[in-house]
């Protein structure tokens, strides 16, 4: 473009208008507003009424008044323009200069500038939202967790206790009913505390050295037992040709195995039930491992395939199974978190195969023996060894009290709260301290903090403590060690695993 044609097409958006004081137009290019000359001003727009109180207060020199994004019109025509008003004595000189496009893509700019930033504090509120919703689950979880478990540790720790006395067949039934219930229950609050792990990234996979075949071999003790009791076959095959040692996450092998087996003994009443494991491949040091579990039960209808492993999902309403639906959910998370691969195929009233792959590692080494679990012994004495049980939940008091007592080797104190406890230590010596963490007043970490560092006597401050907690959590374990305790057990637990441990700190506290 030429510079002519720029000046010209400037021009074009200019407007020069000679208006004299009475208002009529004294002349105009009419290069926006196709004003004429004759005609007053003050018909053309509201706006020039402005300019009567210019002229009224005009005084010797010309005087200049500037008006930026005025919105003018006519029949016709709409501009946003600046207007440059200059005054002096004879006439009135109108200047426009038509911005219209620069104030709209300005207004556009803003615009979007606003959008953004109001979009940005919507993502900001829902993110806030989401975190405190997340929060507010997770602590929900956990209350409930905690609020389940330490009555349901009584529930089963006094079943334990009944099965040991002389019972009637009938009596013998109704322990067993309430066992497998709470146990039941039990698995389902796991159920729920690994849903909220995962979903919070919590859940960590675990690379250790574990015997395969022991685990293979257990899931064929358990379910054959099963089957046994259910009238139905349990058939297994195990690739003799798979490492007995491997390398992977042990727990969470068993984990995703259990749920898919517990899941075909619920759906299967008649027929049989196979778990079948072979060598996919071996490159190395690593190796893919197939897990095929086959069942002759209700099978699942194709149209639900694809929605199997969602959450809370079942299909199978009408049948009296337990069950919250998170069991598959669970299933496909932990073999996504292992890198492995989950199908599922289904004819109703035929059954349903599960195929899993899951990669692990071998040691190219001779196998070693598989680390059995340490002997500890009571030492010899004369007197009993005195414990002390903090605990405010009064059938918890008396299910330890009553495992304690029972075992023949052991007084029992019971203190309800860590201030009472540190009392209880001040007045009498104790060979062990048994520690709720959750109490009133003072909790079980804190008072671990005051029996470790406020005294000089070794009797109180190095005595054995060993954490008593419903949170099965390995950050739960490492907390209650940072604290000072010695050991940890959580809620429901069993009766041998609390003997055996309290046993253990005795021992090393006096070997020492």
């Amino acid at each position: 473009m030429t510079y002519q044609e720029e000046r010209l097409l400037f021009n074009q958006k200019t407007q020069c208008t000679v208006v004299h004081h009475d208002g009529k137009i004294k002349e105009t290019d009419a290069n926006i507003f196709k004003w004429k000359v004759g005609t007053s001003i003050y018909d053309a727009h509201p706006f020039f009424e402005i300019l009567n109180s210019f002229i009224e207060i005009f005084e010797k020199e010309e005087t200049t008044y500037s008006f930026p994004c005025i919105h003018l019109e006519d029949e016709k025509i709409e501009k946003i323009c600046d207007i440059t008003l200059k005054v002096n004595a004879q006439e009135v000189i109108i200047l426009l200069f038509d911005y219209s496009t620069k104030y709209h893509e300005l207004n556009k700019i803003a615009q979007q500038k606003n959008e953004s930033i109001l979009k940005s504090k919507e993502l900001e509120l829902k993110n806030q939202y989401l975190l405190e919703k997340e929060k507010f689950k997770n602590s929900f979880i956990s209350n409930i967790n905690h609020e389940i478990r330490t009555p349901l540790t009584s529930i089963l720790g006094f079943v334990e206790v009944l099965e040991k006395t002389k019972l009637s067949f009938e009596q013998e039934e109704l322990a067993r009913i309430i066992k497998r219930q709470s146990l039941h229950l039990n698995s389902l609050i796991e159920d729920m505390v690994d849903i909220a792990k995962i979903e919070s990234g919590k859940i960590k996979i675990v690379d250790e050295r574990f015997l395969f075949i022991n685990l293979m071999e257990g899931f064929k003790e358990t379910y054959s037992k099963l089957a046994e009791d259910k009238g139905i076959q349990f058939e297994t095959y195990i690739d003799p040709n798979i490492q007995e040692y491997l390398i992977g996450d042990r727990t969470r092998v068993f984990q995703i195995l259990n749920n898919i087996l517990n899941n075909a003994f619920k759906f299967t009443e008649e027929g049989k039930i196979s778990l079948s494991v072979t060598k996919n491949y071996q490159r190395t040091n690593k190796l893919s491992i197939n897990f095929k579990i086959e069942d002759t039960g209700l099978g699942i209808q194709a149209e639900n395939l694809e929605n199997i492993f969602e959450r809370f999902t079942r299909f199978n309403e009408d049948k009296q199974v337990s069950g919250t639906g998170l069991g598959l959910a669970i299933v496909k998370d932990l073999v996504d978190l292992l890198r492995g691969e989950i199908k599922v195929t289904s004819q109703p009233d035929q059954g349903t195969t599960f195929d899993i792959k899951l990669p692990f590692k071998f040691e190219i080494t001779k196998s070693a023996p598989e680390k059995k679990k340490k002997k500890y012994s009571l030492p010899e004495s004369k007197k009993k060894f005195r414990i002390l049980v903090v605990e405010d939940e009064e059938s918890t008091q008396f299910l330890i009290m009553k495992v304690l007592i029972s075992h023949g080797s052991f007084f029992v104190d019971v203190a309800i709260n860590g201030e009472e406890a540190v009392s209880y230590l001040e007045r009498r010596n104790y060979d062990l301290v048994l520690m709720d963490l959750k109490l009133s007043k003072v909790d079980g970490y804190q008072a671990t903090h005051i029996i470790r560092n406020n005294y000089g006597d070794k009797v109180i401050s190095e005595v054995p403590i060993i954490g008593f907690t419903a949170k099965a959590t390995e950050a739960e374990r490492d907390k209650c060690l940072r604290s000072g305790m010695d050991d940890f057990i959580t809620k429901p637990f069993e009766q041998e695993d609390l003997i055996y441990k309290i046993v253990k700190q005795i021992a090393k506290k006096a070997a020492l």
